[in-house]
C-alpha cells in the first residue's frame, strides 16, 4: 500500500528526509564489513544472516538471526557479514523509558545484583517480530513522520516491558543502566568529542566539583577513569581491526608518542599493543 496525499507528507517539516533515520532497513551480502560510529542509541533486530561483531571490549562475537542488540550512543561498532544479513535498526532519541511506571533507573539495583561482563542479547519473540514487520511496512509505504516514529518507539518499549523478564531487560540495557539515565546518556553521546573531564563537565553544565560527585554517583567510578576505559575500548578495537601502524594508532588516539601509547596498553591490558594486534591486521 501507499499513503494518501504523499506530497503533504513529503513537504512536512517532520518528515524524515536524511541520514540516520529513526528506522533503517539494512541488507548486506556476505563479505561486507559494516563499520559505524553511532550518534544515537540503537536497537538492532537481526532478521536474517550471520556476522562477527566487534564492539567495546568484545571481539568477533557470533551474532545470528533472531536476536536483538543494544548499543548506547557513541559506540564504535564493526560487523563482518559472513552470511547475507538483514537488519532492522531503530534509533532512539531522548531518554529511554519502558513505561510510565518503570523507568530504566528502577532496574538499576536489580542489575547491580546480577552484573556480568557478557554482551547480552534478547531473542525476537513473535510479538516483537510482528511489530517490526508492521513498522517496516509503514515506512515502505512512505509513512516517515518523526512524531509517528516517536510513537512507535514508545510502543516498542511497552512491548519489551510486557513480554520480557525484568532481569533480561536489566542485562540488555546495562550499558545505559544507572540511577540517572539522562546524565549517563549525555556522557555516552559526548565522550568521544572531548579531551578532558572539564569539557564533559561544561557540556553537562556542572561545576568541576559538582560534576565529579555526580559522575561518581551515576557511574560508580571517577570521570577520568571512565574516560580512560572508553579510550581503552576504542584502542582495543583498532588494534584488532585496523590496518594502521602502531604509530598511526598512537597519533589517532591522541598519544604524544609510541612509548606513551605502549605504556597505556600495558596498564590497561597487561600486554603491549604489538601482542594484542593480530598478524593479519598488520601492514607489511
Amino acid at each position: 500500500m501507499t499513503i494518501l496525499y504523499p506530497q503533504e507528507h513529503f513537504s512536512c517539516y517532520n518528515y524524515e528526509k536524511g541520514q540516520n533515520a529513526a528506522l533503517e532497513i539494512l541488507k548486506r551480502e556476505a563479505g561486507y564489513t559494516i563499520v559505524r560510529d553511532l550518534v544515537d542509541t540503537e536497537i538492532v533486530f537481526i532478521i536474517d544472516g550471520h556476522f562477527k561483531l566487534s564492539y567495546s571490549k568484545f571481539v568477533n562475537l557470533d551474532i545470528t538471526k533472531g536476536k536483538i542488540l543494544f548499543f548506547p550512543p557513541g559506540s564504535h561498532v564493526k560487523a563482518e557479514v559472513t552470511e547475507d544479513a538483514h537488519l532492522i535498526i531503530c534509533r532512539v532519541r531522548g531518554i529511554l523509558q519502558l513505561c510510565e511506571c518503570l523507568p530504566l533507573e528502577h532496574l538499576h539495583k536489580e542489575y547491580e545484583e546480577k552484573k556480568n561482563n557478557e554482551f547480552y542479547m534478547l531473542d525476537i519473540n513473535k510479538r516483537i517480530y510482528s511489530f517490526i514487520e508492521n513498522f517496516v511496512d509503514y515506512v515502505n509505504d512512505g509513512l516517515r513522520c518523526n512524531h509517528f516514529f516517536a510513537t512507535k518507539m514508545k510502543e516498542l518499549f511497552f512491548l519489551l516491558r510486557a513480554y520480557y523478564q525484568k532481569e533480561e531487560l536489566a542485562a540488555f540495557f546495562a550499558p545505559l543502566m544507572s540511577r540517572d539515565a539522562k546524565f549517563m546518556n549525555l556522557m555516552y553521546k559526548n565522550y568521544r568529542n572531548v579531551k578532558s573531564v572539564q569539557e564533559l563537565a561544561d557540556i553537562a553544565m556542572y561545576s568541576s566539583s559538582g560534576f565529579k560527585k555526580q559522575f561518581n554517583r551515576v557511574f560508580g567510578t571517577s570521570a577520568s577513569e571512565w574516560l580512560s576505559d572508553q579510550k581503552a575500548a576504542l584502542v582495543f578495537q583498532d588494534l584488532n581491526n585496523s590496518d594502521l601502524h602502531i604509530k598511526e594508532l598512537a597519533d589517532k588516539h591522541g598519544f604524544s608518542s609510541v612509548s606513551s601509547f605502549t605504556n597505556f596498553c600495558q596498564n590497561k591490558f597487561g600486554i603491549s599493543p604489538g601482542r594484542i594486534r593480530k598478524p593479519a591486521d598488520r601492514k607489511p
